[in-house]
């Protein structure tokens, strides 16, 4: 899984992260810092983003819940 943030979604990738580790999967995330960072995004969406396998998941700003039922939908239970 890949997160893409603005520093203004960063509180929740801890938690999402923590949630991934617990169930194995691969998780990294990348904070958009700059213009250039978000210019250089594979999504349009820069606030927040969730890819699985390259792939766009979600633009939303995930819950635990969201998160958790997203991380079954992929496999990982």
């Amino acid at each position: 899984m890949l997160m893409i943030l603005c520093p203004f979604t960063a509180k929740y990738v801890p938690i999402l992260e923590e949630m991934a580790k617990a169930r194995n999967a691969v998780f990294r995330s990348i904070r958009i810092r700059t213009r250039e960072d978000a210019q250089e995004c594979p999504s349009s969406f820069t606030t927040f983003s969730l890819f699985y396998d390259g792939q766009l998941v979600t633009h939303e700003i995930l819950s635990e819940k969201k998160f958790d039922k997203i991380l079954a939908s992929k496999g990982f239970i």
